[in-house]
């Protein structure tokens, strides 16, 4: 059991590491580059599905069901949706990306066992944004 939780502990801090570096590519102005990093996290995390053009209900289906991800790496996730919407300047897209970062943080702010400020401020913007 203690090689799986080191695995997936240095697994969430290189997906963490993935997310720093396309927020600082989008804050740079450099969104190809950082759309190239969000390919990598999804190719890093095994999913071969495009999860733009699945619903949310395929996208929980895909992330819990068949990956198995924990709520750590569906934070993660979120964040890098979240992420995917400010890069778009397409607003239906934009749309779509910020209501499944919502859905999927709203999940782990459910069962999550700790208290995140930094998550209730994303869920709180995402939810003015979305109006979810």
């Amino acid at each position: 059991m203690g090689i799986e939780r080191d695995f997936l502990m240095r697994q969430l801090m290189m997906l963490f590491a993935v997310i720093r570096k396309i927020l600082r590519l989008r804050e740079e102005g450099k969104k190809e580059q950082a759309m190239d990093q969000v390919r990598f996290f999804y190719e890093a995390l095994k999913i071969g599905e495009d999860p733009e053009k699945l619903t949310i209900e395929q996208l929980f289906d895909l992330l819990i069901n068949e990956k198995k991800l924990t709520n750590e790496h569906l934070e993660l996730v979120a964040g890098v949706m979240k992420e995917q919407g400010e890069l778009t300047c397409d607003e239906a897209l934009k749309l779509n990306y910020f209501r499944k970062s919502w859905f999927l943080l709203d999940k782990v702010e459910r069962e999550s066992t700790t208290f995140s400020m930094d998550r209730l401020m994303k869920l709180e913007e995402l939810r003015r944004v979305t109006g979810a």
